[in-house]
């Protein structure tokens, strides 16, 4: 059922609309209010994209022949064949590595895959190790190395080409068949290959070594602080509560005040609001109206007693919007000229 309104109250109820504040906020307002979001979703981006290539960065350093790596110089594709085809791959990065990775295994069942492009294992420890008295495969050996091995009389092969077996290329020519018939042929695999370890010498320092054991503690400490902090400083404290100011405070102080934060936050229209409310309060005990007038009837009663466009002291009074600062201050100065066309012809001065 629609009910329709006419007569006195409808106009007032027409009035009451059209001089109800827009409370809609702006869309510079709304991107304000969202600029938080915005920071905090793009520090994620950033992280994220950070995280991303760091990781890239770390599968592209590792190394050569890793049987772990899928990057394209890995060999994870030939491990994965050569597990699909029953044979447990065994990975060693020292000797001791694969002493023990090679416990229990009869020499017949263990093959040896030794890469070592950076000469850390000496060939006369990999010779004189017992444990490792099996098939050996040398893949791009040193000279000396392949003459060590070949000189305690075990079954040694030669992989001369490296590159064959990696992930890039291992599915070019017959690299995939030879490199099975090589590696495949027991049940056991060890891909050997030395490290540091292998050296009998400890690796360069790194950071947390060279670090005082109370370093930690008082980072995690400063960590603690900063969140205590964060939390303590952003807790939201409720809705604000009217209370009586505990000093009296001059009208001009607060006037200044109110005005620097209007100016601060760019809210031009409250701004005005507040000189308009309180001109057109004034304006309706200067045409003699009452405390209920609405706007409309005073903007109306003002320009017939002032002879003034109804338009233009409607606009003035109620309407127009600033945009800047300028405009701000030219509706300032024509409303306190409505307001002074109107007050001086109905002051009644004693004689």
């Amino acid at each position: 059922m629609t009910t329709t309104t006419t007569g006195p109250d409808a106009s007032q109820a027409r009035a009451g609309q059209a001089s109800a504040p827009v409370l809609t906020p702006t869309l510079r307002q709304r991107l304000r209010a969202s600029r938080g979001r915005f920071i905090i979703g793009a520090i994620i981006v950033v992280v994220a994209i950070l995280g991303v290539l760091i990781a890239g960065q770390s599968a592209q350093q590792r190394p050569a022949l890793d049987p772990d790596s899928a990057t394209p110089t890995g060999a994870k594709a030939l491990v994965s064949v050569l597990r699909d085809h029953g044979v447990d791959v065994r990975a060693a990065s020292s000797l001791d590595q694969a002493g023990r990775a090679a416990a229990g295994v009869a020499p017949d069942d263990l093959t040896i895959a030794l890469f070592d492009p950076n000469g850390f294992l000496a060939p006369a420890k990999l010779a004189a190790d017992d444990r490792l008295d099996a098939r050996t495969v040398l893949i791009d050996p040193a000279k000396s190395t392949e003459k060590a091995m070949r000189a305690t009389g075990r079954d040694v092969a030669v992989i001369s080409t490296p590159t064959v077996l990696e992930n890039e290329h291992i599915i070019e020519s017959d690299n995939a068949g030879q490199a099975i018939r090589l590696l495949g042929g027991t049940k056991v695999l060890i891909w050997y290959t030395p490290s540091f370890a292998d050296l009998g010498v400890s690796g360069p320092k790194t950071i947390a070594d060279l670090t005082p054991p109370w370093v930690t503690p008082l980072i995690l400490l400063a960590a603690l602080v900063a969140v205590a902090a964060a939390i303590w400083r952003g807790r939201r404290f409720g809705p604000l509560v009217v209370e009586d100011l505990p000093v009296v405070v001059r009208a001009s102080e607060s006037l200044e005040g109110r005005a620097r934060l209007y100016q601060r936050s760019d809210a031009r229209l409250s701004a005005l609001d507040a000189l308009r409310m309180g001109a057109v309060g004034r304006l309706a005990k200067s045409v003699g109206l009452g405390s209920g007038a609405t706007v409309t009837d005073v903007c109306a009663a003002v320009a017939a007693q002032a002879r003034l466009d109804p338009g233009e002291v409607r606009a003035v009074l109620l309407d127009a919007v600033p945009r800047t600062d300028a405009e701000l201050m030219d509706l300032s100065r024509r409303v306190a000229a409505v307001e002074e066309s109107v007050t001086p012809s109905t002051t009644i001065r004693k004689s």
